[in-house]
């Protein structure tokens, strides 16, 4: 099957599944098949989609093009896109990928072939040291991240490397090493550059959970909107929290990524234990979800 077809077929995906709907978000970053296309560090391609940067463009706006003709001008289109791929954060001796200058390229083509906003996110795949930024919680993967062990090339390998020592915890020390310091914001800077460059709005994602920071990169022009997973994870009335006049929550996300880790086996919810006064607490708060809604009054 060609590399046009196949995007022609990924622009029926949406419309199928999404025909009631007002808007959709295409997933395009951390290590999908539209940054298989995008990344110099993952493609090596040598036709007319892969070596130079409008190749490797070339798969992600014909499919936008298509989705667009399908749904028209009235359906939000949003695509999600690294600001920087950071391709070599694990293994060095990979390709660094795109920079943030060739992804500012990039979108103003997608905008051009109908993409109504563009959420800025990091790294060529997932989960990566700069996302979800934070922790890898070594001692949870050895347990469940053999459900994944026939999900991939590389998985086994990985498998191995979490459940050995000395491996498995220097690992995970090189892991948070190559993340760096910054976890809340970490894209803020890579999502003004697209801002700058494109005229539809802009969203970052980034462990945000401190309403003085949303309120600066917003306030600032820097993006129009921030997206909040973890932190709603760990306190699902965070933006209550926020209206009450707090600046960031009195048990805040610790970014230990154990609800990422916990994902492919438990209920998602959030398994850092230190936030709950016992484990039988977190247990019970994260297995609610198997526990039904109280029955309905029938009305008079």
């Amino acid at each position: 099957m060609s590399c046009g077809r196949v995007a022609r077929e990924v622009a029926q995906i949406g419309p199928d599944h999404e025909r009631d709907a007002h808007e959709a978000d295409r997933e395009p970053a951390r290590g999908y098949l539209f940054t298989q296309f995008l990344s110099s560090g993952i493609n090596d391609r040598d036709d007319e989609y892969g070596g130079s940067l409008e190749n490797r463009a070339r798969f992600a706006r014909e499919a936008v093009r298509a989705i667009r003709k399908e749904v028209g001008p009235d359906f939000h289109l949003q695509f999600k896109i690294n600001g920087t791929d950071f391709n070599n954060a694990v293994f060095p001796w990979e390709g660094k990928g795109n920079t943030i200058d060739e992804t500012v390229q990039i979108c103003r083509w997608l905008e051009e072939d109908g993409v109504d906003a563009f959420h800025v996110s990091a790294g060529s795949m997932f989960p990566h040291p700069r996302n979800p930024a934070g922790g890898l919680p070594m001692g949870t993967l050895r347990d469940t991240y053999g459900a994944m062990s026939t999900a991939g090339k590389h998985t086994v390998r990985n498998l191995l490397i979490f459940r050995a020592w000395p491996t498995g915890p220097l690992f995970g020390w090189w892991w948070r090493f190559r993340g760096g310091r910054r976890i809340e914001g970490v894209s803020l800077a890579d999502a003004r550059r697209v801002k700058e460059a494109v005229s539809v709005p802009v969203i970052c994602t980034g462990g945000f959970q401190t309403a003085s920071v949303v309120n600066q990169a917003i306030r600032s022009g820097g993006v129009d909107a921030v997206s909040i997973a973890r932190s709603l994870i760990a306190n699902n009335n965070l933006v209550q929290i926020w209206e009450q006049g707090m600046d960031r929550p009195p048990i805040p996300c610790t970014y230990c990524n154990k609800c990422l880790a916990n994902a492919t086996r438990n209920p998602l919810a959030c398994y850092e234990e230190a936030r709950f006064p016992s484990s039988e607490e977190m247990y019970r708060q994260a297995f609610s979800v198997f526990q039904p809604l109280p029955a309905k009054e029938p009305r008079a």
